[in-house]
Parts: structure tokens; C-alpha cells; sequence
């Protein structure tokens, strides 16, 4: 199966390839821990793994897998290696430690492992992004851990997890937007592709807030983050920078270029104190950008 493939380096043992099948009777439930070699140790004897990617767990999934619990209980052990005299740290199934509190068990079945830390970092890490979806930072986060503290290549971490070394690169980057960007991706308020179109913008935490606010699909962020830089044209340029044009005018053109990412004229009349604000686009989808921008109140 390509899912095992995936894994890499026999990791594929340490995990099973079904989820669990709630369709599982009692028996075939207790043959199966049998055969996989399982302990049964008091929950309280367990804690989590401090390097886990994820550190967000859905409360409403957590109910819904808790009642499962109830009705079934655990139908596969979770991986754990061991701590001290009794004590267990926690590597593949946290959210059904989690679920199994919620459930009121007092013990649970796990299978006892000897693993390096790139081994528990690597199972911690496949186990949420192929079977509970990370956050893309999240995700992130666990991509850039394995490739500073174990000095893995951006190639032999694709292969680990099963994706392509670009979708790594494009990953890890994401780490770079600034701490409230990160936050919406992090909460669900912005997507992976919304985050990876405004990395290329000159002000993420501005645009971030526009596609919070307006609802911008992922194809109108990327066309806000192509404006970065503006080409003016030529005659807009001799007229913008005419000598007639007071420096104070000039000033709030730059800033208003600067702001909005369009190209933007201010025509003054110092007698009437009135005038005119032209902002320039190419084609419609501009023009659709500029009316957004527009139609948003700060």
C-alpha cells in the first residue's frame, strides 16, 4: 500500500494501517490487543508527549470519540516508551488518551516501545498529518523540528511523511508571517493556501486581516500579493511627480500606493480646496481587488 510506503523505514510497524472499526466486537477486540502485544497500565500513569505537533484538539471530535470509547473502548493500544520506574510517555494516541479521560477509563492498552526521539518525533508527526489534519503551523512547526534539531533534508522528510519536497519548503515558510498570522491559520480563520499567498506580500498581517474581513477567496489574495511591486506608467509618473505637485500631496500618493498596492494620482485644487483620487488597474480582477479594498471598513 502506498500509505506504508510512505511511513519509510519501517514505521509502518509502529503503526496500524486501520483506523478504528467501531464495527469490532468485544471478543475480536480483545484477540486483537492480544496479538499485538499490549500492556493494560492505569491512565494516570500516562502523560503526553511535550514535543507533540499538535496542540489543539477539537473538543467536539474529542466527545464524539469519547462516546465511541464508551460504547467500545479502545480498539487500538496507543504507542508509548517508557519513563522512569512506571511512568509512560505518550508517542501515537494522544487524542484517545484525551478521549479515554473524557470517557472516565482508569486504564488503557499500549504497546511498549525502545525509540530514538527521531523515531517518537517522526510517529508523532505521521500519525497527525496522515490521520487527524494538523493546522499548517502545527504542521509546520513539526516539519522545522526535524530538520534543525535532527538535521533532516527537506527531501528525506517528503519521504517520511509522504509528500513532496516543495510542499516541505512551502511548509516551513509559513513559520516565517508574523505571530497573528499565524494565529488565524492556526484557529481555522485563514487556510493553508490563503497563508502561503500572502507570505509574498509586503504587508502579511494587513492582508490577513482583509481576508478575514472581506471573505477573499485564495485566487483574490494571490492577485493582492502580485501587486507588490507597482509599475507605474510612464505618463502617471511625470504627472505625480510634477513640480507643480505640493510635497505633502506627493507624500500621501506614496502612502496611499504603499497602503492599497494600486497606483494611486491625487489631483489638488488649492482654490477650491477640492479635487480627485485615481488609482490605476489592469483588468477586471483589479478592478474587483480595488472595489474589496474599497468596500472595507478599519
Amino acid at each position: 500500500m502506498n500509505k506504508k510506503k510512505a511511513l519509510g523505514r519501517g514505521l509502518s510497524s509502529f503503526l496500524s494501517d486501520n483506523v478504528e472499526d467501531i464495527n469490532l466486537n468485544e471478543n475480536q477486540i480483545e484477540t486483537n490487543l492480544r496479538k499485538s502485544g499490549a500492556l493494560v497500565i492505569p491512565i494516570e500513569k500516562l502523560r503526553p508527549n511535550p514535543d507533540q505537533p499538535r496542540k489543539n484538539f477539537n473538543p467536539d471530535e474529542l466527545r464524539k470519540l469519547s462516546e465511541t470509547i464508551k460504547d467500545k473502548g479502545i480498539l487500538q493500544p496507543l504507542i508509548v516508551v517508557k519513563e522512569g520506574k512506571s511512568e509512560y510517555m505518550i508517542v501515537a494516541g494522544e487524542r484517545r488518551w484525551r478521549a479515554a479521560q473524557m470517557a472516565r477509563l482508569h486504564e488503557l492498552p499500549v504497546i511498549v516501545k525502545e525509540l530514538t526521539s527521531k523515531e517518537i518525533l517522526e510517529i508523532a508527526i505521521i500519525e497527525n498529518v496522515q490521520r487527524t489534519e494538523l493546522s499548517s503551523v502545527e504542521e509546520a512547526e513539526g516539519y522545522l523540528k526535524l530538520a534543525e534539531e535532527f538535521k533532516y533534508k527537506h527531501d528525506k522528510i517528503a519521504e517520511i511523511v509522504g509528500k513532496s519536497r516543495p510542499y516541505i519548503s512551502n511548509s516551513i515558510r509559513l513559520l516565517s508571517l508574523p505571530q497573528e498570522v499565524m494565529g488565524y491559520v492556526k484557529n481555522g480563520e485563514l487556510s493553508a493556501g490563503h497563508a502561503r499567498a500572502i507570505l509574498n506580500f509586503q504587508d502579511p498581517l494587513f492582508l490577513a486581516r482583509l481576508v478575514i474581513k472581506k471573505g477573499l477567496s485564495v485566487r483574490q489574495t494571490e492577485l493582492f500579493a502580485k501587486r507588490q511591486k507597482i509599475d507605474y506608467d510612464e505618463k502617471e509618473i511625470k504627472v505625480g511627480s510634477s513640480s507643480e505637485k505640493d510635497p505633502d500631496t506627493v507624500d500621501l500618493e506614496r502612502s496611499l500606493t504603499a497602503q492599497i498596492n494600486f497606483p494611486t494620482r491625487i489631483s489638488h485644487d488649492k482654490k477650491k480646496n477640492s479635487g480627485k483620487v485615481y488609482i490605476s488597474y489592469k483588468n477586471l480582477e483589479e478592478l474587483d481587488a480595488i472595489c474589496d479594498i474599497l468596500r472595507t471598513k478599519k
